[in-house]
């Protein structure tokens, strides 16, 4: 007998958050000039994940990803996605830098907000945890939102 696939996918959102610029408004270009490889390899091992059933035969995937340097994220209908299918799944900020962890970080706090779960990681995260006895305010205040944070 075949198993039953779940009637909700487990959801992955993978976005590479931007930067504000001096006036505070999040810098997006018309095309970015550089791909962002964190994003396309954390995209690649999602979809092995997928692949190879790591969340067992019976889970489906529902992968997107989204580069903030050059696509709005549409915090609303990444939400709405969640609740359609049970909050089943996780947001990843991935790739970020020192420059774009307060952007990170507000956008991990409204997907907080609406009740999903978020992980964060990439140079800063993984620095500041591998150079410091402790963690900084801000990684602390990431950490009292509920965001599990990811070195590597």
């Amino acid at each position: 007998m075949t198993p039953k696939k779940d009637s909700s996918p487990f959801v992955v959102e993978l976005i590479k958050p931007s930067h504000y610029d001096d006036q505070g408004y999040v810098i997006r270009w018309w095309r970015a000039w550089i791909p962002s490889n964190s994003l396309a390899v954390l995209h690649g091992l999602t979809l092995d994940a997928a692949h190879q059933q790591m969340l067992g035969p019976d889970t489906e995937f529902l992968i997107r990803a989204y580069d903030e340097t050059n696509t709005r994220i549409l915090i609303k209908r990444i939400v709405r996605r969640f609740k359609k299918h049970g909050n089943r799944g996780l947001v990843c900020l991935v790739g970020v830098q020192s420059n774009q962890f307060p952007r990170a970080l507000a956008i991990g706090r409204q997907f907080r907000e609406a009740g999903l779960k978020v992980a964060m990681g990439g140079f800063h995260v993984s620095g500041c945890i591998s150079m410091l006895s402790e963690l900084t305010p801000e990684l602390q205040e990431a950490v009292d939102l509920g965001i599990t944070l990811f070195a590597g």
